[in-house]
């Protein structure tokens, strides 16, 4: 069977029939692109911490979050010695045979699924995609013309003996990015050797926003979850890696698999986080996106200082659509994968039933047997056993608001890019904010 099946399936197309999902000129998100407003890296709620934005305490557990666990460490130590090979010189001349668009997205298409990655795409990068200023304070230049967009799956197997956030789930988004930053480089200086620019933008250094690059390459939709891009096949469970270049070629479409509709009446993820950091109301316009815009600095804390685990993932881990949908996955989350896809006009018949079996049928809830790694944790450079570890099932009975407060902070809240000093928040004036935004007035169907 395994045969059959490699000998009639070109390399470009991957493991995933992707090029069985509806194909659409614009993203199921609408994006106002002339709204949308550029932001530096140090306004992201992950990055904010390090200066000491959400207070001392914070600060100094993200100090600690790679290390945290000691496998974690071990994979992050190992992406900090590749950035340095993340950019470089190009060769002086372009190579034969790399002047046909077309011809060069199958080649790196191809590459990428040697090398590994579970899904890609290609699409151009809108000046929007990238950051004003990296890492370092720098100012960012809107370089390159197009994005090689690479999909890496978390591993279902180990997040079934998981709550989500427990002492893997920091391992499980590493060792993805990991992985990503490996082949990204390789894909990135074998650009370059082809006479092409070309920079790899991994977890630890990246330069551009992968959110929009993985919707304008037709890797997924936006889901509830909110700043998360959840593909057909491989669900929300996956980390990216980008490569931008100027190589020329051919890009995909946006897809549209019905996940709107999905997420539009599922609330599952909002009603597992357990930070209450996801919305139960409707979408919002935000900087130029409409999306279910979720809290993200009450996601960033938790995930920075769970005291019972190394992060949280559990968004990921208790959607209906974590499944394995390939030739070898279930036959029934197959048939529901292939009716999802290709009877959409059956959605609104088949999502309520798809949300009330998830549930019925434990789905979310930990397989024990799959249960690896170990509960230890690293403090002050010892490690010790896990002073506690977060042991979660999915809660049906859980009662959910209709909605819940949201704190918005807008790019005219976010702190400078070079700014190197303390830059706290006013979460007051962020919850008025967020309640503005879901006025009926400040809809997206109702925004100019």
């Amino acid at each position: 069977m395994t045969f059959f099946r490699h000998k009639f399936r070109a390399p470009h197309l991957g493991k995933y029939p992707m090029e069985q999902v509806k194909r659409v000129d614009k993203p199921t998100t609408r994006i106002d692109a002339d709204k949308i407003k550029r932001v530096p890296l140090r306004a992201a709620f992950f990055t904010r911490p390090i200066f000491g934005d959400l207070g001392e305490k914070v600060k100094e557990e993200r100090a600690r979050f790679i290390g945290k666990s000691p496998i974690s460490e071990a994979i992050g130590e190992v992406m900090q010695a590749m950035i340095p090979l993340q950019d470089g010189p190009v060769a002086e001349e372009k190579a034969p045979l790399t002047d046909d668009p077309a011809e060069m997205a199958k080649h790196m298409k191809s590459l990428a699924y040697f090398m590994d990655m579970d899904i890609v795409g290609i699409c151009e990068v809108p000046e929007y995609a990238w950051y004003t200023h990296n890492g370092k304070g720098e100012p960012v230049k809107a370089r390159h013309s197009h994005a090689i967009v690479c999909l890496i799956d978390q591993g279902f197997e180990t997040m079934e003996g998981a709550s989500g956030d427990d002492w893997i789930s920091g391992t499980q988004s590493y060792r993805a990015y990991l992985r990503g930053a490996e082949v990204g480089n390789v894909i990135a200086n074998y650009i370059r050797k082809l006479g092409y620019e070309a920079r790899c933008h991994s977890a630890p250094s990246g330069e551009v926003m992968q959110i929009p690059l993985m919707l304008l390459a037709g890797l997924g939709e936006l889901s509830r979850i909110g700043e998360l891009v959840l593909n057909p096949f491989i669900g929300p469970r996956s980390k990216t890696v980008v490569i931008t270049t100027n190589l020329p070629m051919e890009c995909d479409k946006p897809i549209d698999f019905g996940l709107q509709k999905f997420c539009d009446n599922c609330f599952k993820c909002a009603r597992e986080c357990p930070c209450n950091a996801i919305s139960f109301g409707p979408k919002i316009m935000y900087n130029g996106y409409e999306m279910w815009k979720p809290d993200v600095e009450n996601c960033a804390k938790y995930r920075i200082t769970n005291p019972k685990g190394s992060a949280c993932g559990r968004c990921m881990k208790t959607c209906p659509l974590n499944k394995v949908v390939t030739k070898d996955g279930p036959l029934m989350q197959r048939i529901a994968s292939w009716l999802g896809i290709n009877a959409m006009w059956l959605k609104p018949l088949m999502i309520p039933i798809a949300v009330w079996l998830d549930d019925a049928m434990g789905n979310g809830t930990r397989v024990k047997g799959q249960k690896w790694w170990l509960d230890i944790e690293n403090v002050d450079g010892k490690i010790i056993k896990a002073r506690g570890v977060n042991e979660r099932d999915i809660d049906v009975k859980k009662k959910w608001p209709k909605t819940n407060k949201v704190a918005l902070y807008l790019p005219e809240d976010h702190p400078p890019g070079d700014s190197k000093e303390p830059f706290p928040n006013d979460r007051k004036a962020a919850l008025r904010k967020g309640d503005e935004a879901l006025k009926p007035e400040n809809s997206p169907a109702n925004a100019p």
